[in-house]
């Protein structure tokens, strides 16, 4: 028979191991309480706090057994089911209904095809998990991951596979991973001798590394209920599609959300407005809102913006804080208050490296306790937080694009030494009145080329979607007016009618030719005294004074 639990105080102070799990009555306020205060970051139960707070396991521990062998064994009834395999005596080995070239409906070599589609998308999305980590790079673990993956989105056609899962399978692996390596050691040290025999086989049943990928796949389904809505589909009504856009442009923020991610991004740049103005209006003034760069974010649950041993801690606080929408909405907010500094002194690429390139924390804990502030202000305190990242360099830990490659003032020269992959010109009297040169750089030396090209790469990126929105927009626009003027034209009207359909189609024409003008630009030669006649200019965009600032062709409608 198990002992009696105790019941910790507001006081207690628990330092969580497996013993912990047995010895206390646990509840989601005493969980919350070790979770805030960072004790899970040296614990080897963190996986099983994760397993009690979403509910995988119940908090009566006589009932783990139960739960677990449920669970383990629906894996692999699932397993089973979905995992084909053509030549296995559960099909029909006839040729006419079992062919790989035949295309009956019941044919097992279908699924079998599709199957494999979708293992090579998630296998290559596997093989760049976490490529800094070791863990990662064994080909057991790579498999087991892509099994479970390929398990979900085959149980879950609702949601499918969407890339970025991945990526929150892994921490939990690494996790009860770890755990039931900690709980092998502390038997071997002999730390559990407290225990009852009842107590340490509840225990072995929880920590048994033989159901590794079972126990990560039923976490990883419970995560995935808290942060689907973010993977869904958009799904917009019948009152969305036929809504017609007032300009004949639309930015991102502008756009009326069709889904779920995109309502809870809108309502963040929300909460940023009431939380700091300032910097609310610097991103707005920049063009830059939330649905621009926090969709990776809120999908990856922050794992890029953050090294990994910090995103365990956060996801402490995170998977706790039920449902974890609103604590992770404060998380994207004081990620942005933390390097407000960066982004006020910054123009539009320079915000962008940075959001993009978050540069990493120094001090966890005090972002950990922002967020929570913003979460319930009056319980948690605000932290004085001031200067707490990283700013020269990334989270993979090599320079910040923003410090190595944008323009630096000129240095007066000095006489220093040169550099090591420099080859300076040696100099000599002939030279002696010519103006002093700067060193010549050795390309194949130079480790700026391969960041070089990656941040072009994604500057590039982030170009070509804002250039696929506006021509989607465009084509939109231009059916839409080409439909008005059909319906002007088969209307009883007067010659003016028939006028305003032509200038529709004209406007319709010069919408699908927009292009971007020089500031600078010369003045057109037609007419005289450089005057444009009126057609002309109804035919040409007007210039762009600033950038990413959008064309206006309000001026350009006719009065109805």
């Amino acid at each position: 028979m198990s002992t009696a639990k105790v019941v910790p105080t507001p006081s207690t102070t628990l330092s969580f191991d497996a013993t912990s799990l047995i010895k206390y009555k646990l509840s989601d306020e005493v969980l919350a309480k070790v979770a805030a205060s960072g004790s899970l970051r040296s614990s080897s139960c963190r996986s099983a706090v994760w397993r009690l707070v979403l509910r995988c396991l119940p908090y009566e521990t006589k009932d783990w057994e139960v739960t677990l062998s449920r669970s383990r064994n629906l894996y692999r009834t699932l397993k089973e089911k979905h995992l084909v395999d053509p030549h296995d005596k559960k099909f029909s080995q006839d040729p006419e209904l079992n062919n790989p070239l035949a295309s009956t409906e019941h044919n097992p070599w279908n699924t079998f095809f599709e199957d494999n589609d979708l293992r090579d998308i998630i296998g290559k999305d596997v093989s760049r998990t976490f490529p800094e980590i070791e863990f990662f790079q064994n080909g057991n673990i790579r498999q087991m991951m892509s099994e479970i993956l390929l398990i979900y989105a085959k149980e879950h056609r609702y949601v499918k596979y969407r890339q970025g899962m991945h990526e929150i399978l892994a921490p939990l692996i690494f996790v009860i991973y770890l755990d039931n390596e900690g709980f092998l050691h502390a038997k071997e040290n002999d730390e559990l001798k407290t225990l009852t025999v009842e107590e340490e086989d509840i225990l072995n049943c929880l920590f048994c590394k033989e159901y590794l990928e079972q126990d990560s796949y039923t976490l990883f389904c419970s995560v995935m209920l808290e942060v689907s809505r973010w993977y869904e589909d958009p799904a917009p009504s019948e009152a969305s599609k036929q809504l017609i856009p007032k300009e004949p442009y639309m930015r991102v923020q502008d756009s009326v959300p069709s889904s779920r991610l995109m309502e809870d991004l809108v309502d963040i740049g929300n909460l940023l407005q009431d939380i700091d103005p300032t910097l609310a209006k610097h991103l707005s003034s920049l063009d830059i809102p939330p649905q621009l760069y926090g969709l990776r974010w809120l999908r990856l649950l922050f794992g890029r913006e953050m090294p990994l041993h910090d995103l365990l801690f956060l996801w402490d606080v995170l998977l706790i804080d039920r449902p974890i929408t609103p604590l992770a909405k404060c998380i994207f907010v004081s990620l942005l208050v933390q390097i407000r500094h960066l982004l006020l002194t910054s123009d539009y690429g320079g915000c962008l490296q940075y959001l993009m390139r978050y540069p990493p924390i120094a001090d966890i804990d005090s972002f950990v306790k922002l967020a929570r502030h913003y979460r319930n202000p009056k319980k948690n305190a605000k932290p004085d937080v001031k200067l707490n990242n990283f700013s020269h360099i990334t989270v993979s830990g090599s320079s910040h694009p923003n410090r190595t490659q944008r323009p630096q003032r000129p240095v007066a020269p000095s006489k220093a030494r040169p550099e090591s992959n420099t080859v300076s010109v040696p100099s000599s009297p002939r030279r002696s009145h010519e103006p002093h040169r700067e060193p010549i750089r050795n390309p194949q030396n130079n480790d700026n080329w391969t960041k070089e090209v990656q941040m072009m790469e994604e500057q590039v990126s982030t170009l070509q979607t804002r250039l696929n929105e506006q021509d989607m927009m465009c084509c939109q626009i231009s059916k839409a007016l080409e439909v008005c003027a059909e319906d002007v034209r088969n209307a009883k009207s007067s010659e003016q009618c028939a006028a305003l359909a032509q200038t529709i189609l004209e406007l319709s024409k010069t919408l699908l030719s927009i292009k971007t003008v020089p500031v600078n630009q010369s003045p057109s030669k037609n007419g005289k005294n450089g005057n444009v006649d009126e057609k002309q200019k109804l035919r040409e965009p007007p210039q762009i004074r600033h950038i990413n600032e959008m064309i206006d062709m309000t001026s350009k409608r006719p009065q109805i």
